[in-house]
């Protein structure tokens, strides 16, 4: 929001002029507004099809260049929509007719490069006025005494449609109340001729008044022309806009000064080419701002780390502390421990040791279990040795009497030999037997050791099964031998086999969780 600070006047001739850039070169980063307070103003109410975004700007624009050719202040305002089906909008379109009268004040502004935010006319500020003084009257006539002369403007629900303003040069102070009178009943009708007020319609005048009236004439106003009448006095007026009753007594046009001092934007005349510089402001204080956040925001992250780091530092001390105070509390004990003959790091190992010998604890139960299964179906083989072994060497043989120790005795080549257990230790089982009653069938002998091995393949605990020795020598580097006429063709050779396989690691069982 705006603070008053000082005023200064400048003379509409070449001396005010010079003076006024010697100003702006005082004030170099302060935005400036300029107010057109002039009789040459134009304002036109136009009612146009209803359009939005590019297309109303557009259309707004060709309207104003129709309207106003010669000038470059100029704009237009959005009032509202019509009540018919169509609904289309209303626009008043205003200017200043006469762009000659501020040429000299932009030139200078131009040539300091001051940041010009914009060019208002005054009747448009009024507008700021009646919102911040909440005077919402259907139809208002909103007086004040500005430099230039007795200003006039008609609102309609607080909407700008019409002003006039009345030169005071020259009338005597003692003739402004008969003056006030005449130039209202003038432009009430003027309203009605216009259509805009129809002669029926109640309505309010409100005067804001900078200077102390002589005489009242708010009941005359009432008595001869039927509008009520409101004088909002001096010191009143005063307190409501911020401004001293002095102030606005020696320079009234700060009444409309100050509505935009306030932060209210009104319609501004003139386009972007001229606020260039105004827009190149406003992105350097973005600019500074977001930087000074940024600042901030950097700061209150380094404070908030040297909290963290001093919090930090003061958890570690406190942790050395209570360490050095368990160390001193454990050799307190420890001094009171009895004298043991094997030291406590031979102790520590012994322990270690004992808990790999529980981890790698194993038992042949799950070997027997798995033979026991696979023999289940096939009583014609008989058992005659059982081996279970856990060791390193994946290539470990069996040692039983009447098995060939080589693995070409099956006529296959050797299998690949299983991943090693996390535990580095293979699990190893071999089982040696012969068929039962044999008469010879090879065939048969054969097909029964490999439907043994083909269900230790089947169980799920079983990682790989060979046929260390078949009942026969089915290698093609075998010699026959023997004679068909001897007497003893009818006694066999008993048929022999060994099977060798790796048992899968045990998992590890897994905790059961209990629902509640």
């Amino acid at each position: 929001m705006g603070r008053f600070v000082s005023c200064a006047v400048f003379t509409n001739d070449q001396a005010g002029q010079d003076k006024f850039r010697l100003f702006l070169q005082a004030h170099r980063s302060a935005p400036v507004h300029l107010i057109a307070d002039a009789v040459e103003e134009d304002f036109r109410q136009e009612v146009m099809p209803h359009s939005s975004g590019q297309a109303r700007k557009e259309m707004l624009q060709r309207k104003l260049s129709q309207l106003y050719r010669n000038s470059e202040y100029k704009t237009a305002q959005f009032l509202g929509r019509e009540a018919d089906k169509r609904r289309d909008d209303r626009i008043l379109f205003t200017a200043l007719v006469n762009p000659d009268l501020l040429t000299p004040w932009v030139n200078a502004i131009e040539e300091q490069a001051a940041p010009l935010a914009g060019v208002y006319l005054l009747p448009m500020v009024s507008q700021l006025l009646v919102r911040s003084l909440k005077l919402k009257y259907p139809d208002l006539f909103l007086m004040t005494r500005q430099t230039a002369g007795l200003r006039q403007s008609y609102f309609s629900d607080q909407h700008l449609r019409l002003s006039r303003i009345t030169p005071l040069a020259g009338v005597d102070e003692e003739k402004l109340e008969k003056l006030y009178l005449s130039e209202t009943e003038r432009t009430r009708l003027y309203l009605i001729s216009l259509r805009m007020l129809s002669r029926e319609a109640p309505v309010n005048l409100v005067y804001l008044a900078t200077t102390p009236l002589a005489n009242d004439f708010s009941q005359q106003l009432e008595a001869t022309q039927g509008v009520l009448c409101d004088i909002i006095p001096p010191h009143e007026l005063a307190k409501k806009v911020g401004i001293s009753a002095d102030l606005l007594a020696r320079y009234p046009d700060l009444l409309h000064m100050q509505a935009l001092a306030k932060g209210q934007i009104s319609d501004n005349l003139v386009g972007a080419s001229k606020t260039k510089n105004y827009r190149l402001l406003q992105i350097g204080l973005g600019l500074n701002i977001a930087s000074a956040l940024c600042v901030t925001a950097a700061a209150a992250l380094a404070f908030g780390d040297i909290l963290s780091t001093a919090d930090i530092k003061q958890q570690t001390e406190a942790a050395a502390t209570q360490t050095l105070i368990q160390e001193n509390l454990y050799r307190s004990v420890s001094n009171n421990f009895p004298d043991t003959p094997i030291p406590g790091k031979d102790l520590k190992v012994a322990v270690e040791l004992a808990q790999k010998f529980d981890s790698l604890n194993q038992t042949p139960q799950r070997f027997m279990q798995i033979v026991s299964e696979a023999l289940e179906t096939q009583p014609e083989l008989s058992i005659s040795r059982l081996r279970w072994k856990q060791t390193e060497d994946a290539k470990f043989t069996d040692d039983a009497p009447g098995v060939s120790k080589s693995a070409a005795t099956t006529g296959q080549p050797p299998a690949p030999t299983p991943a090693k257990p996390p535990s580095g230790l293979y699990e190893i089982g071999f089982v040696s037997g012969e068929i039962k009653d044999f008469t010879g069938d090879y065939r048969a002998a054969l097909a029964s050791v490999d439907k043994f091995a083909g269900t230790l393949r089947q169980n799920k605990q079983v990682a790989q099964v060979t046929i260390v020795q078949q009942p026969v020598n089915t290698s093609s580097k075998t010699t026959l031998s023997g004679n068909t006429l001897d007497d003893n063709t009818s006694s066999q050779d008993p048929a022999h086999f060994m099977v060798k396989f790796f048992l899968k690691p045990v998992e590890p069982e897994k905790p059961t969780v209990t629902k509640p």
